[in-house]
């Protein structure tokens, strides 16, 4: 009998939880919460759209309907030469083949009111802390940010966004966007995040502003798993992987989503939607290796569909160069989120 582990409960391993299905593979699924949260429905979070269970996917429940294992810990290290995971419990189990989607983390500032969403089932107490904040700041000029402090303005906090120049790394829909967070009512501060010391957060210029929760939306950093475990990676720390979504050092080891770098694309955006499209690669790959067969490559889409809601039902859709701002993009949004979490606890 084959071991599978999929370390997290990412995107693309819940479609590995709900079609894998090989009659000599045992599949065990580690993730350190019951829930997965859907980042694309955030936005909606904050600004009243949904409730927090539409938000998430029971993955143990997932996993039961599906016949895998679950195992609800955190994985802090891989021992490839022993093929083995060591789990925060002490817990230590081998494998045959391990992959993780395990996304990414936020950047580590100190400072007393700094909010995270990252890892994402912290989402609950850091939307409440955000919204009961006197003076709530977001840092980050991409799409995350954006989308969140429209989101949250729309239902009422006086949100304050400091960014850099220019919005969403300079698409034409940037100009656009800022108009619309300015009628919005969004403070905006073009300027570089600096340090966070107590309640004051300091900018590059030398102005600063005080804030009761800072939530930082700057760009993904990687998990310290595959550092720690001393696999290859790259210089940000993200683990190095082929196109066939194996590690460059160790086929047994499987990558996907933000945790993951293809060394044939490797500005490839660490993004949800890059991780869905990955997802039927590596169940056709987990499979073929099992046995023994050809495994099959990824190559990233160069245009993807990506829809911001910026608060009262209106939402910029993105393809390539291409934008629009209306209601019907808020619909489609709506539509294609709702549909992902349907397909995962129907």
């Amino acid at each position: 009998m084959t071991r599978i582990i999929l370390v997290g409960a990412g995107h693309a391993h819940l479609e590995c939880i709900k079609q894998g299905s090989h009659p000599d593979v045992n599949w065990i699924v580690i993730n350190p919460s019951r829930y997965q949260y859907y980042s694309g429905m955030f936005s909606g979070l904050a600004d009243g759209t949904y409730t927090l269970d539409e938000t998430r996917v029971d993955v143990k429940a997932l996993c039961e309907r599906h016949g895998k294992t679950w195992i609800e810990d955190r994985v802090i290290r891989i021992d490839a030469a022993n093929k083995q995971v060591v789990c925060q419990s002490g817990q230590i189990l081998s494998y045959d083949i391990v992959s993780c989607n395990i996304g990414s983390r936020d950047w580590e500032i100190a400072g007393a009111p700094r909010v995270t969403i990252k890892p994402n089932y912290r989402i609950d107490q850091a939307l409440e802390v955000f919204r009961n904040a006197v003076s709530p700041v977001i840092v980050g000029s991409g799409a995350a940010a954006v989308e969140m402090a429209a989101s949250f303005r729309s239902a009422g906090s006086p949100v304050t966004l400091i960014h850099e120049e220019p919005l969403l790394a300079g698409h034409p829909a940037g100009p656009k966007i800022a108009k619309r967070l300015d009628q919005l009512g969004v403070k905006r501060i073009v300027d570089r995040f600096d340090t966070l010391e107590g309640q004051t957060a300091w900018l590059q210029s030398g102005q600063s502003l005080e804030t009761d929760a800072l939530l930082f939306l700057g760009g993904a950093r990687a998990s310290n798993l595959f550092q720690e475990s001393d696999l290859y990676c790259d210089a940000r720390g993200f683990l190095l992987v082929h196109e066939t979504l194996q590690a460059l050092e160790d086929p047994s080891i499987f990558a996907v989503g933000d945790c993951a770098t293809l060394t044939a694309y490797p500005d490839t955006p660490k993004n949800g939607v890059t991780a869905v499209r990955q997802a039927p690669v590596l169940l056709t790959n987990l499979l073929r290796f099992v046995n023994q067969e050809r495994l099959v490559t990824f190559r990233p889409q160069r245009r993807y569909l990506t829809i911001l809601a910026l608060g009262g039902k209106q939402a910029t859709l993105l393809y390539g160069r291409h934008h629009q701002t209306n209601h019907l993009s808020w619909c489609l949004k709506q539509w294609i989120d709702c549909r992902f979490i349907r397909n995962y606890t129907n």
